[in-house]
């Protein structure tokens, strides 16, 4: 059973005890057959699926582990997930510095970004994440980040319109315009109409002629966020850098790391799931 969204509550509403961490710790890290884990995954999730207010790396988030793998992390390590990736940009990530964070989920990466003193585009297609993403936004106010963060409420693509983003029912934040993922798995995914728009019109409205780090990660449409985006964009503002999620490769029809290194990007970074791109040309001239 899926957690009530509460948006309303104070930060601190909902303190996580030491059975509930515990729980979660133990899905996480108990050695558990990739089976066994999913079963009692479910079973952790059923009986306490949040809502859990957690400060981790002094940011606050209001934690829903049992429907979103990076609050599971969240809550089971008492850190920021994608740690790594973090470390990746964290010296691009300069006071002033124009990140875009496409794919913002809960705000994990948005207000690290914001915390080093970045100014963030946080992109959100999910409604309901979004409503998590806006709370987890204003309940670091006090602390700064907040006011450096600028949320747009949709998807993008490669035309403006409406699109089914597909839902993974126990993580949230695997949230797909690829359809070929939810295809023959009626009940394991849920679907929802949103709204489309490209990225270069999302940043004219925004106000960013050219971020300084991207980061891209819609689950395997991200050729078709970025790919009409170079398209249509002087080559002078394309990103200084791209962080990009590839686990989902398979499932594009173009591959952007081959026109950015075309381009004069290199690859300054990997992790198991994402790869850092740096413009090495634009910037050197």
């Amino acid at each position: 059973m899926a957690a009530q969204i509460d948006t309303l509550s104070p930060f601190g509403t909902y303190p996580a005890g030491g059975v509930d961490r515990l729980a979660w710790r133990l899905i996480d890290g108990g050695g558990f057959r990739a089976t066994l884990r999913h079963r009692a995954g479910r079973l952790i999730g059923r009986m306490f699926p949040g809502p859990y207010d957690a400060e981790v790396d002094g940011l606050k988030f209001r934690l829903y582990p049992g429907e979103n793998y990076d609050d599971r992390k969240i809550l089971a390590r008492a850190r920021l997930p994608e740690q790594n990736e973090h470390a990746l940009i964290g010296d691009l990530l300069r006071p002033g510095a124009i990140f875009v964070d496409i794919g913002a989920n809960v705000g994990t990466y948005a207000l690290f970004a914001a915390r080093r003193g970045a100014r963030v585009l946080a992109i959100e297609a999910a409604p309901a994440t979004a409503e998590k993403l806006a709370f987890n936004i204003a309940a670091n106010e006090a602390a700064g980040p907040a006011g450096r963060i600028h949320v747009a409420h949709t998807a993008v693509g490669e035309e403006p319109g409406m699109l089914t983003l597909w839902s993974s029912a126990t993580n949230c934040g695997f949230a797909t315009l690829a359809g070929e993922f939810a295809d023959g798995q009626a009940g394991i995914w849920t679907a929802e109409e949103v709204p489309v728009r490209p990225l270069a019109d999302v940043l004219i409205e925004a106000g960013i002629d050219r971020p300084d780090v991207m980061k891209i990660d819609v689950e395997g449409f991200e050729d078709r966020v970025l790919m009409p985006y170079l398209e249509a964009t002087p080559r002078g503002q394309w990103p200084r850098a791209v962080l990009m999620e590839t686990n989902c490769s398979a499932a594009w029809k173009r591959d952007p790391r081959e026109t950015l290194t075309a381009h004069g990007f290199a690859v300054e970074g990997r992790t198991d799931d994402n790869v850092l791109l740096v413009d090495r040309e634009s910037d050197a001239t």
